[in-house]
């Protein structure tokens, strides 16, 4: 069973309690208007990962596929080409994402997996992501609603090399084993998403089912070859799936305000805090990012 299903589920926050030094002062702020949230995901490697969540959710944070999914939308996304400075869609090479309910009809072994999830797009057969390459995600929804967003599926950085040690860890019984991985970094201005699962299957089912996730940029360390250290061990015999991406800008900036507003009250307790990398008509009417990954994919059994 899946036991985590999505990262990106977001909500309005429709009161607050300020306290104060003396006594306790209750605020009642109305509902804000809905908006949409998407979910759009497009990689190098696996199908399975390329796909667009759509939700209206209301419930904070909540990691579970089946709640408020938006049914019966029509959702494409368009491979383009780079001619000089411009980006050329072709609308005769759209291809169109298939409801999961309706596609577990056609691949029994899904029907197991999805139970009664809703909101999910995807099309595993045509759907490819290529290095490189820009994309353009059009979505209209039954009230007319229309979404736009459009990402770049950069260059792969990959992982070069890796290495673990073992030690005994104060109030620990197992030994614990703490990685250390190696990439090498380019002189251009270089974005990283990771996402993290320990498990003996490499099959993530929707990024969320990662156990964490860290983004970062070179910055502070560029051009040349650069270690990753995770601060945190694992158990003797732990399978460490490391899927490790390079992402646009402005995906990462969409990630990076994510995790700070997540962190800080929720993506709405400061307005504007999360930076959405895709459209709407009618306007602030969605938030949420397309992410195109340019995917390197290690598993390490820590024997």
């Amino acid at each position: 069973m899946i036991k985590k299903t999505t990262y990106l589920i977001l909500t309005l926050i429709t009161s607050t309690v300020i306290l104060s030094c003396e006594k306790e002062i209750e605020i009642s702020i109305p509902a804000s208007q809905s908006q949409y949230v998407v979910e759009a995901s497009i990689n190098t490697r696996f199908p399975f990962l390329n796909y667009v969540f759509i939700t209206n959710t209301v419930d904070y944070f909540k990691p579970d596929l089946s709640l408020n999914g938006v049914k019966n939308a029509l959702v494409f996304i368009t491979p383009g080409i780079i001619f000089g400075s411009d980006t050329i869609f072709n609308d005769t090479d759209r291809i169109q994402l298939i409801a999961i309910d309706t596609l577990a009809k056609l691949i029994p072994a899904l029907d197991s997996l999805i139970g009664s999830f809703s909101g999910v797009y995807m099309n595993p057969i045509l759907l490819q992501g290529k290095e490189n390459t820009p994309y353009r995600l059009d979505i209209t929804l039954m009230d007319g609603t229309k979404i736009l967003g459009r990402t770049t599926i950069p260059k792969i950085v990959p992982i070069d090399s890796f290495s673990y040690r073992k030690e005994k860890v104060i109030n620990r019984k197992e030994i614990q084993a703490f990685l250390t991985f190696w990439i090498t970094d380019g002189p251009e201005k270089n974005n990283y998403r990771m996402a993290v699962r320990n498990y003996t299957d490499s099959i993530l089912y929707g990024w969320g089912a990662a156990d964490f996730y860290r983004t970062f940029d070179d910055e502070l360390l560029n051009n040349g070859v650069r270690p990753f250290m995770f601060s945190n061990s694992w158990d003797e015999g732990d399978t460490v799936n490391i899927y490790f991406s390079q992402i646009g800008r402005k995906e990462f900036l969409f990630w990076q305000s994510f995790g700070q507003a997540a962190n800080n009250g929720g993506p709405f307790a400061t307005p504007g805090s999360v930076k959405s990398n895709i459209t709407s008509h009618p306007s602030n009417s969605v938030i949420g990012s397309f992410t195109g990954y340019a995917l390197d994919f290690k598993q390490i059994i820590l024997k």
